[in-house]
């Protein structure tokens, strides 16, 4: 099973929560996968650099133009997952 294969939403969420946290000098419990992620302070600038931990940590280009603030960490999660697969389609 190659890596793209092996990530799922729940994965995503625990790696963009440590990210996350350590960014915010916060414990990762303390962020809820529910919540907006601007309710954190998450603008573009910040979202640019969790996409680009998610790229490097997944080894797969994510095409999204989205900002993450908007979204939760779910909702980031699952978006980032379903990038993956199309990935893993054009592959």
């Amino acid at each position: 099973m190659s890596v793209i294969q092996e990530i799922t939403p729940e994965l995503v969420v625990e790696r963009l929560r440590q990210v996350l946290a350590e960014m915010l000098e916060m414990a990762p419990a303390d962020l809820d996968a529910d919540v907006p992620l601007s309710a954190f302070g998450i603008d573009s600038m910040t979202s640019s650099v969790l996409l680009g931990d998610l790229q490097k940590w997944c080894g797969a280009e994510l095409r999204t133009e989205a900002s993450l603030g908007a979204l939760s960490l779910a909702e980031a999660a699952d978006l980032v997952v379903a990038e993956l697969r199309q990935a893993r389609k054009e592959v």
